[in-house]
């Protein structure tokens, strides 16, 4: 059974749908190439700070190993999001069923995936790994695929987030349904 065509008028232009495909092939090559500049040449890592070659000859930042880890781990939930994004974008497209009014939320998911893959390597580390284990004793390979699954998975990490910090943070009263509008208040009720 053929999926229904979508109106013409909400169906995404050709000129974009093109545009589109091309940045995600260069958006691809880039976010391979960064993870391939950054990857460290030996596990465990021997030094506190290398020198990353980025750009050969323009840009050789010396990286120290924690901020090696947040651009990997960055980088890596880009990838998981690209993941997402080109296999969604490509099954939308070709059952006709792409509009453009999902074309922001197609270019926005790779920075999504990144900002969400930061947030979770951080109550990752801050939480499940010693504070006294530096960078250095960490998995480039764990931390990655931690990183890069967040990004695929961003809806489901947003929820178990989600799910984190209402537990932590209960309240024992349910908030006000309009907080600018005073609730009726009981008067058996003492006011403290």
């Amino acid at each position: 059974m053929a999926a229904e065509s979508v109106d013409q008028s909400q169906a995404a232009s050709k000129a974009w749908v093109l545009a589109f495909g091309v940045y995600l092939i260069i958006l691809n090559l880039l976010l391979l190439y960064l993870l391939l500049r950054l990857w460290p040449g030996q596990v465990p890592l021997r030094a506190d700070h290398l020198t990353v070659t980025v750009i050969p000859g323009l840009w050789t930042p010396d990286v120290w190993t924690e901020v090696r880890f947040l651009a990997l781990v960055a980088g890596a939930g880009a990838l998981g999001s690209f993941i997402h994004l080109a296999t969604s974008f490509t099954d939308y497209l070709g059952n006709r069923q792409f509009v453009k009014s999902w074309e922001w939320w197609y270019v926005l998911r790779p920075f999504i995936g990144s900002a969400l893959a930061v947030l979770v390597y951080f109550a990752a580390r801050g939480g499940l790994i010693s504070g006294v284990a530096g960078a250095g004793d960490l998995s480039p390979y764990g931390v990655t695929g931690i990183a890069g699954l967040t990004g695929i998975f961003s809806k489901q990490a947003t929820d178990k987030l989600r799910e984190v910090f209402e537990n932590l943070f209960k309240t024992e009263k349910p908030p006000r349904a309009d907080p600018m509008k005073p609730q009726p208040t009981d008067s058996a009720q003492p006011h403290p």
